[in-house]
């Protein structure tokens, strides 16, 4: 009896870029719908229990890049929450709030190290001049 043989090829992995606006862009409500691939109507329903917040001018509603960002995130929240958009509303707050306190860990981090390297320098001539001056000073021999 012959086997048929199988061959597996290896298939090349392909990375999903996604569309990353420059910050300072504007982007109407229609352009953010076919960046995200959502459409118009489930937009104005986050917007309307406060999930994103577009600027609204004459001409209509403007998101920015965070408004992408803000989709996004819903987006991928929604297999996991269903149409609990409170529940998603409290998962993007304590998000948001994460970050920021990220931010500011990180940033205190590095405007604290210079002192911190000073005092590790401060340590090492302390620990330096006390053995200098054991070397100098006499030791007395116990009877």
């Amino acid at each position: 009896m012959i086997r048929p043989t199988l061959s597996i090829r290896k298939v090349p992995a392909h990375e999903i870029v996604l569309f990353d606006p420059p910050p300072d862009a504007a982007y109407t409500i229609e352009a953010l719908a076919h960046f995200v691939d959502v459409p118009r109507r489930t937009i104005m329903v986050y917007c309307k229990h406060r999930l994103l917040s577009p600027a609204l001018t004459e001409h209509g509603y403007y998101f920015d890049c965070q408004g992408i960002r803000a989709l996004r995130r819903i987006e991928a929240l929604r297999p996991i929450c269903g149409d609990d958009l409170a529940g998603i509303k409290i998962i993007l707050d304590l998000t948001d709030a994460l970050e920021r306190l990220h931010w500011k860990v990180s940033s205190l981090s590095r405007t604290s190290a210079p002192a911190s390297e000073k005092e590790k320098q401060r340590r090492t001539r302390t620990i330096s001049s006390r053995k200098t001056k054991a070397k100098l000073s006499p030791r007395r021999k116990k009877k």
